[in-house]
């Protein structure tokens, strides 16, 4: 039986939840829930597996509106509660704080759906912790044909206790275990990335460019300021580039993304237009978009962007900084449960506010005008549709406004600021939204990056000095030479570092270094990167985003994606480059290149997936030009070492050469052969390395291994492949072949592997 209709749930005020004794801001808005939610750990789990219940994931984070939503309609709802609480282990868990969950279970959502976002919501079975269901906001009822929340739990529980039903239920958990392994686990191919990637960045980027609002896509528009830097640090001589980051800052900070009044950004817009945005502020994307400003802004000689980086600046300082000079985290969407309540308003509330504050008629006349408050509204909320409103924008540039009103740019911004201000007064005295005020060790690393270069390009020293009190307060508060911890909310300090922390952190505390050139801050940075290597380096693999040694999680993940923020692995080699031509190590340079190889492959076929990355590599080929191949002629991935015998440098047009590949397997580990098909295991492939090569495989015989999907053939102990290589075309490329493998045991199969070999190594 369905639960009744959740829309006027109670308040509940019986007793806690474990989650009362965690310290994140979302894990205490559930702590009051009916439903019993555990934090994620072997508590839990352990709890799963004696009581044979799967585990209910619940990811979110605490300004998520649409997680709210889903808690006011389902979490607090008693009968919801009630059947979560009988049939499975509820588990909650803060992507800010645990990004590595996030980041495994939000792949199992994608490779089902198609799309991700948040409140995540996951089935898993407690054995192997493989998830066999997942999706994101589920509305309790079901609606039309589909499916609410509730039935969607009556199904898994009937899948989950009928006998006939689990196996299949397990072995689709398997099935999505391995892609989520093969997506976040896999193993690049070594590639050195060659100049063709920054074009290819660029020409893609460029591609999507909007010429009438700005910014490259359509809606929903996200800032992006890893594109734009891109462009910037690689192209902007390029008169059509250069405009277009313009054009895409103008847009940007003229809508209402752009908070008018108090400053700040909010996090992407919902429209092409920059118009309305999604009205929570997140600290990454303002101390990126800070830094951002100010660079162009001095680079175009463009005061209105210089005067946003300081905005942004400010507004940070004022309401987003922690009593000991780090910075809190976001703020919400909504306030009383309305997305964008502290915000928008009514022509009516406009003009009673200004009146309140002295303002005549003209003042008024002038003000809508300038923030766009027109005849008809710009923002009509779908849950409140019978109140439309308005999302205060500048519809021109502040010149272009100035000038329609006959002024000069200095006088119309003196009479816009008291204006400002009175709108300001009258909206801090509505209900405010929530703050989340856990210090995150990376996001603090954006804003104190973003920070130290807003003041050392503007010249303002008060904006150096609050990047140095920031970096200062996590080095004595979260760091120590035992390592780096993520996360802090008042007293305390949990959960280790992942990458990105260390990685952003460093980049952080490498432009307080510029900004001051105090030597003590270079010496920290080095020393968070050293920690870091030997945390999460693996040679001949790259960069891990979290340790090796969590048995909660069924694979060892990385996100090879630069999307709202870095990954970790792109600024890392950000920061190598920057240490080389900071310091004049060429060891630095060295290790830039090591990090680029690993994943070369990647920066090739998604160039514009790590656009920090790749303006890394720019610096790099800049600073100490590199080779455009890489050639190895042995690699070990996992259970299996690969080698080739007999690979000539070169072949002319026509030209034939025999070689060999051999696999050496440990023992009990096989790979399988092409002469099976399986949905379980990759089998062996081997490729010309370019369309102007052509091979022809002499595949050995294997033997027979019967496992979960039946009987394959395979290749165990070593394992001799010859091949014939012909050269069918005139190229000037050197000779390659390409490798892919992937090895199995009788229980589990690593990651597959793809790797360039070339006859130099």
């Amino acid at each position: 039986m369905a639960p009744d209709d959740p829309s006027d749930t109670p308040t509940h005020a019986g007793a806690p939840n474990a989650l009362i004794h965690e310290t994140s801001p979302y894990l205490l808005q559930h702590a009051y829930n009916p439903v019993h939610w555990q934090p994620w750990g072997a508590e839990a789990i352990e709890q799963a597996r004696l009581e044979d219940k799967p585990i209910f994931l619940s990811v979110g984070y605490s300004t998520c509106y649409w997680c709210h939503v889903m808690e006011r309609e389902s979490f607090e709802d008693d009968a919801v509660a009630d059947y979560l609480n009988t049939h499975f282990v509820p588990v909650k868990v803060d992507r800010e704080e645990r990004p590595d969950v996030d980041d495994i279970y939000m792949t199992a959502v994608q490779v089902m759906s198609g799309r991700g976002g948040w409140p995540m919501s996951v089935f898993i079975e407690p054995v192997n912790m493989e998830p066999f269901f997942a999706g994101t906001y589920f509305p309790t009822h079901d609606v039309g044909n589909t499916p609410g929340f509730y039935s969607l739990l009556e199904s898994v529980v009937d899948a989950w206790t009928d006998p006939k039903k689990r196996p299949q239920l397990e072995g689709g958990a398997d099935r999505l275990a391995t892609a989520v392994r093969q997506r976040v686990g896999a193993i690049p191919m070594a590639v050195q990335p060659d100049r063709s990637v920054v074009d290819s960045a660029v020409s893609q980027i460029m591609s999507s460019y909007d010429s009438t609002d700005g910014g490259y896509g359509g809606a929903p528009k996200f800032p992006m300021p890893s594109w734009l830097e891109l462009l910037l640090v690689v192209r902007w001589d390029q008169p059509e580039v250069q405009a277009s980051i313009m054009h895409t800052l103008d847009r940007m900070a003229m809508g209402g993304m752009y908070d008018q009044v108090g400053g700040g950004f909010h996090r992407y817009s919902t429209d092409a237009q920059w118009l309305v945005p999604h009205f929570e502020k997140m600290l990454y994307d303002n101390g990126q978009l800070a830094g951002l400003y100010a660079r162009v802004g001095v680079a175009g000689g463009n005061g209105f962007h210089r005067a946003i980086a300081a905005e942004i600046c400010d507004y940070v300082l004022r309401d987003m900084r922690d009593p000991s000079g780090a910075f809190w985290s976001a703020q919400d969407a909504e306030a009383n449960a309305r997305e964008g309540a502290t915000y928008i308003w009514t022509p009516d509330s406009f003009e009673a506010a200004l009146r309140a504050g002295g303002h005549d008629d003209a003042d008024i006349a002038f003000a809508r005008s300038a923030f766009g408050v027109g005849p008809e509204p710009n923002y009509i909320d779908p849950h409140h549709p019978q109140d439309p409103t308005w999302v205060l924008h500048l519809p021109e540039q502040p010149s272009a406004l100035a000038r329609s009103h006959g002024m000069s740019g200095r006088a119309f911004h003196m009479k816009l600021l008291p204006i400002m201000a009175t709108l300001k007064a009258a909206r801090d005295a509505r209900d405010q939204p929530g703050i989340d005020d856990k210090v995150l060790a990376s996001w603090n690393g954006l804003m104190i990056e973003g920070l130290a270069d807003t003041g050392r390009l503007l010249d303002r020293p008060d904006l150096v000095q609050a990047a140095v009190e920031a970096a200062t307060a996590i080095q004595v508060r979260m760091w120590s030479q035992d390592g780096l911890k993520r996360s802090m909310r008042g007293d305390t300090v949990a959960i280790d570092a992942f990458l990105e922390d260390y990685a952003l952190l460093a980049g952080g505390v490498l432009a307080v270094h510029h900004a001051t050139g105090d030597e003590a801050w270079l010496q920290w940075a080095q020393a968070l990167i050293e920690q870091a290597t030997t945390r999460f380096w693996t040679e001949g693999a790259g960069w891990y985003d979290m340790p090796e040694d969590d048995p909660s999680l069924f694979v060892r993940g990385r996100s090879l994606h630069d999307g709202a923020m870095p990954c970790g692995t792109s600024a890392m080699l950000r920061n190598f480059v920057t240490l080389g031509e900071r310091t004049g190590d060429a060891a630095w340079f060295d290790r830039a290149r090591a990090t680029a190889v690993t994943i070369g492959s990647v920066l090739k076929a998604s160039p514009r997936s790590m656009p920090v990355a790749i303006a890394a590599v720019h610096r790099l080929n800049q600073l100490q030009p590199i080779a455009d191949d890489l050639a190895l002629a042995s690699v070990t991935r996992g259970a299996v070492t690969a080698s080739v015998q007999d690979m000539p440098a070169t072949l002319a047009e026509g030209e034939t050469a025999r070689m060999t590949v051999t696999l050496k397997m440990q023992p009990s580990w096989h790979v399988t052969l092409p002469t099976t098909t399986s949905e379980f295991a990759m089998p062996v492939r081997i490729e010309a390395g370019d369309a102007s090569l052509s091979v022809v495989v002499d595949w050995p015989e294997g033997h027979a291994f019967s496992g979960p999907a039946g009987t394959m053939q395979v290749l165990s102990d070593t394992a001799e492949i010859p091949l014939t290589l012909t050269r069918t075309q005139a190229s000037d490329e050197p000779v390659s072949i390409i490798v892919t493998f992937q090895a199995c045991d009788d229980r589990v199969c690593e990651p597959p592997v793809t790797h360039r070999f070339g006859a130099d190594g």
